[in-house]
């Protein structure tokens, strides 16, 4: 039987795009049920969009290499284009922040399904108009937080949730930085204020996720979203937030998670986040977008006011093969060949439970866009 081939329209041509059309191009022999081609590029200049398939897919994608789709890429001079070729069953949203709900809309309305890169929208406003439409309309629509889908993160939920290795969860730490202030320019996107820079929504989400995957997906919490979230700011020169550190509860949990993200410095070695539980912890240790290893720290000892005790390290690697975005393309693969409006890995609502948290975290900061750059406003 011949896969189900995912037929990607790719707007935007800057590096996130480039490293997803590369990933969908790499070959692989464990997955045989879904399979990718590009049918098309689009960019506000064809000419980048020309340059970026010549240089990232030239051939097309593995549905084209092996004959499964027969077509080359088009390159298109708009993004309307994309969105209005018939080859095109799926659309990759990888342009700024500042212009995700507007295209994600524009994609919806040409019937288009949708997979847009992180953050989804600027706020839950935006969000909720967009799974509004895509219900309506029948279509696909996820937010492309591509950790999820990596073999480690399943390995690590196992180890947490089935195993149960280090007992009851009690807190989360995470910290995900990267030293970009003074280094790049103040109109970078990062630290544009109209472009709706800032650590937290470029960071942010992959410092939440780690909240998400081990207290609110744990058994025991029951889906209970996270409570009295509040959240520091430090600010650039710009206005985005230079630094941000998230707080919230999971009360069914007896636990909290600490959050940080900066672009003032980087992440600590080897620490990028820490599980605690009661019976040890689990320290994931590389970048908190791309994980392949977690080690596993587990008391050797009767409960105790301290811990003198531990068993020996068990270090678990995942390698992956290219950057690893190819995982998260398979499940919106199989997820349109199964008709589905959204994964059960990224649903909507976590989507929106994510902006909520930034929402809260902007207002009690004052971290306030220039106006028009939210579409809708959130109450």
């Amino acid at each position: 039987m011949s896969p189900f081939v995912a037929s990607w329209g790719i707007i935007g041509c800057g590096w996130i795009s480039s490293m997803f059309v590369k990933n969908l191009c790499v070959v692989r022999s464990d997955d045989t049920d879904v399979a990718h081609s590009i049918a098309a590029v689009g960019s506000r200049d064809k000419s980048k969009a020309e340059a970026f398939i010549r240089e990232n897919c030239p051939n097309g994608g593995p549905a084209q290499s092996n004959g499964l789709v027969e077509a080359n890429p088009v390159a298109c001079g708009s993004y309307q284009d994309v969105y209005e070729n018939a080859k095109v069953n799926i659309i990759y949203i990888g342009t700024l922040n500042n212009t995700h709900y507007t295209e994600a809309k524009a994609a919806l309305e040409a019937g288009k399904n949708v997979l847009v890169e992180k953050p989804a929208c600027l706020n839950v406003a935006e969000w909720d108009s967009l799974v509004s439409i895509a219900k309506q309309r029948g279509l696909f629509l996820m937010e492309g937080v591509w950790t999820r889908f990596l073999p480690l993160v399943y390995e690590l939920q196992d180890q947490l949730f089935n195993k149960k290795v280090i007992g009851d969860i009690k807190n989360v730490t995470a910290n995900f930085s990267m030293a970009f202030y003074n280094i790049v320019p103040d109109s970078h996107r990062n630290f544009a204020l109209e472009s709706a820079g800032g650590a937290m929504f470029d960071l942010g989400p992959y410092i939440v996720l780690c909240a998400i995957l081990a207290l609110y997906h744990n058994p025991a919490n029951e889906r209970s979203k996270p409570e009295n979230v509040r959240g520091v700011m430090s600010k650039a020169r710009t206005g985005v937030d230079l630094s941000t550190t998230i707080l919230m509860d999971f009360p069914k949990l007896e636990a909290n998670a600490v959050l940080t993200t900066s672009f003032a410095y980087c992440s600590p070695k080897d620490e990028r986040c820490i599980i605690t539980g009661t019976k040890g912890e689990i320290v994931l240790n590389d970048g908190l977008s791309r994980l392949t290893q977690m080690t596993i720290k587990q008391i050797d000892q009767e409960p105790a006011p301290r811990v003198l005790k531990w068993k020996e390290n068990v270090v678990v690697s995942r390698p992956l093969p290219g950057f690893g975005l190819m995982f998260e393309a398979d499940a919106v693969a199989r997820s349109l060949r199964d008709g589905k409006l959204e994964n059960p890995r990224m649903p909507h609502e976590e989507s929106r439970m994510v902006l909520k948290i930034f929402d809260q975290v902007r207002k009690q900061n004052e971290y306030v866009l220039p106006d028009g750059i939210e579409k809708i406003k959130s109450q």
